[in-house]
């Protein structure tokens, strides 16, 4: 092989390299967030008084959105790669 094509492989593979930990790291944020968001779920039903109620669903909300941002962005990320 030529020095030239060598050089545009280890390139190629530079460039790849964060891309993948940034997946991985998504994805592993991802679970991470479904998993407090279970916990918080399973609060919730225990919880009596309104306003923590309340506060509790706000939370949890959030922790929804922010789930469904970071699946679309890893969605992105993998049809990118293709």
């Amino acid at each position: 092989m030529k020095s030239r094509k060598v050089l545009a492989q280890i390139q190629e593979l530079l460039k790849k390299s964060p891309e993948k930990a940034k997946k991985k790291k998504l994805c592993q944020t991802i679970k991470a967030l479904s998993k407090k968001q279970k916990e918080l779920e399973k609060k919730l039903k225990r919880v009596e008084g309104a306003r923590e109620r309340e506060r509790l669903k706000q939370k949890i909300e959030v922790m929804r959105m922010q789930r469904r941002k970071g699946v679309e962005f890893y969605r992105q990320i993998k049809s990118g790669e293709s």
